[in-house]
């Protein structure tokens, strides 16, 4: 599951009152005027960073007889089409609220007869796009649980049909082009013949046989074109016909059949029954070489073009049938300064962003805004203890002069220098104990401890780096996003609760809770111990009392400044707000009144 959560809001675009009353207050807020609630709002300063996406975070291909290749570009909401000669012919989706045309983590694609198969896994849906110009055509109405692939085939009729993925339902899904279910593929989670395990793509060959990339039984299983099991092949492990983790496959003319054996960064080529006949690309940043290959897609002809989605790389690469590599898509990372879904920050005489889908940690002097450094890269596993795995937030420890990050998809926290150097310190490991964490959103420090948001366990925890260990543990709590210690109280935003609760410092005890918002994720306090949170569901900012009594209002849907397009963390510091305007890619610089 990605955490790119519902309640964005289109750049820009106010498609009802509401939306356009936001816009109203967000002008009202940038020249001062007092708001709704009665308070003079804080004023516009200045914006640190703005967009720098990579080109492509290419997390699904596929091709159509002519070449032209179609690539669900997970990072960035988007999905593309590249002609042959690598040029772009469209490229569609915004971030914003739930709409037709608009996407939410895009993971795969799948072209047949001038349309386009989005998998839309972050809405549980399947999007039609028009092949030639991307615009879109219609969303099926059936939601699903989990999905993380789509593609085209034929069944035993030689009808096209499209094939969906659900790797938590371990099975895979056929239906007509129009979205009507015909039937299921996999008789449930195991490693039996027939049985699947986090299924992550389908394809079929000119008789109707289907081959699905069985991902975390690392192997291929072939079923027949009415679903009845016939075989599987592979093992895990590095040799040739063994996989680890194949995520994308592909058939092409003559059928033979094209695996993305993701975790080896290799795409290997089997005859039908399984054996062996040949591998393109390795590990590495070279040519021919993938960081984290994703999917293949094969062209038309005898001796197709061969085509790797390599997610991390950045690019999608294009290789002969013979195995030269003769076209590269992307290839370009996220630019210095710039962010793309910037989450977490942390503030003093240097600004620390987490640039969560840029998978690194930014920092800026804070007086300018001028660009400093960054750190980090796409990473996992306890030799790596500099990569990231969409890092969601960072919290300065005075007590150290060191920073920690919340490394939200390890579920982990990771130590480091002010200038970027992994301390070699980390705290929690993946799980639902005492010293576990699963996918915490939020961190903050108290002395030399550390307040943890445990997004996913429901919970908030203090940490003791020197033991390692959770001194308390409150749970209760309904996927909190933040935390901020204000004196010897912690304060929680209570997301999906649409409430703050705050804590006791010490003990963890729940003190008090006050509600009334709409999903909020960020809070900060400023010097008089007032709140500030990021209300983002509606796109707005609130300041409360250490009571929840509301004192101020301003924001809504937007571009503008004062208008936000989804505002996650904040901070503040030197009498100024900080506010993570995650999906305008920026951090807005608010002076705060008196």
């Amino acid at each position: 599951m990605r955490a790119w959560v519902c309640g964005r809001m289109a750049a820009g675009r106010f498609r009802d009152p509401a939306a356009i009353l936001f816009a109203m207050v967000a002008a009202l807020v940038v020249s001062g005027v007092p708001n709704a609630a009665g308070a003079a709002a804080p004023a516009y300063s200045r914006t640190i960073g703005g967009p720098g996406h990579a080109e492509m975070y290419p997390s699904g291909v596929d091709v159509d007889p002519a070449g032209t290749l179609y690539v669900a570009d997970t990072g960035n909401d988007q999905v593309a089409a590249y002609r042959a000669d690598g040029t772009q012919l469209w490229r569609v989706g915004a971030r914003g609220t739930k709409a037709l045309g608009r996407f939410n983590n895009p993971r795969d694609v799948a072209y047949l007869n001038g349309r386009v198969y989005v998998d839309d896994t972050g809405w549980n849906r399947v999007q039609v796009l028009d092949a030639a110009t991307g615009q879109a055509i219609s969303a099926w109405p059936t939601r699903f649980g989990s999905t993380l692939g789509i593609s085209a085939g034929v069944n035993g009729v030689k009808q096209p049909v499209i094939f969906v993925s659900e790797d938590i339902e371990n099975r895979v899904r056929e239906f007509r082009t129009d979205g009507t279910f015909v039937r299921t593929i996999g008789i449930g989670l195991g490693s039996k013949l027939g049985q699947l395990n986090a299924p992550r793509d389908a394809a079929t060959d000119s008789n109707g046989n289907i081959y699905v990339a069985d991902y975390n039984n690392n192997r291929i299983a072939k079923f027949s074109p009415a679903g009845k099991p016939l075989m599987v092949w592979g093992t895990r492990g590095r040799a040739n016909g063994q996989f680890v983790r194949p995520y994308g496959v592909d058939v092409d003319d003559s059928n033979r059949i094209y695996v993305a054996d993701s975790d080896n960064d290799r795409i290997q080529v089997f005859l039908g029954g399984g054996k062996f006949v040949h591998v393109y690309g390795s590990t590495g940043s070279g040519a021919g070489q993938f960081f984290q290959l994703r999917r293949v897609a094969v062209g038309a002809g005898k001796t197709p073009a061969v085509y790797g989605a390599d997610l991390w790389g950045n690019k999608a690469l294009r290789f002969t049938y013979g195995g030269t590599v003769d076209r590269v898509y992307g290839g370009e990372g996220g630019l210095d300064g710039g962010f793309n879904q910037p989450s977490g920050l942390a503030v003093d005489g240097q600004t620390f962003v987490s640039d969560s889908v840029n998978q690194r940690v930014q920092r800026f002097d804070t007086p300018s805004g001028s660009f400093e450094r960054s750190f980090g890269h796409r990473g996992w596993g306890k030799t790596d203890l500099a990569g990231f795995n969409w890092p969601r937030d960072i919290t300065i420890n005075e007590a150290t002069n060191t920073v920690w990050v919340a490394d939200t998809k390890n579920s982990r926290l990771l130590q480091f220098t002010r200038d970027g150097l992994p301390t070699g310190a980390f705290l929690g490991a993946v799980g639902s104990g005492a010293d576990q964490l699963h996918w915490p959103y939020g961190i903050t420090s108290a002395g030399p401890d550390l307040i943890v948001a445990d997004t996913f366990n429901n919970r908030v925890s203090r940490w003791d780096p020197v033991t390692g260990k959770a001194t308390w543990v409150t749970t209760g709590l309904h996927f909190p996003k933040d935390v901020t210690v204000v004196g010897s109280t912690v304060y929680a935003t209570d997301t999906v609760g649409g409430k703050i609760v705050a804590l006791d410092a010490a003990t963890g005890a729940v003190l008090n809770t006050f509600g009334g918002l709409h999903a909020p994720e960020g809070i900060a306090a400023d010097a008089a111990g007032d709140l500030w949170v990021a209300d983002t569901g509606w796109n707005q900012i609130v300041q409360l009392s250490p009571l929840g009594a509301v004192l101020t209002t301003f924001g809504g849907a937007g571009t503008e400044h004062g208008q936000f397009n989804h505002p996650t963390h904040l901070e503040v510091y030197a009498g100024q707000l900080f506010v993570s305007d995650e999906y305008n890619d920026r951090i807005e610089v608010f002076n705060l009144p008196g």
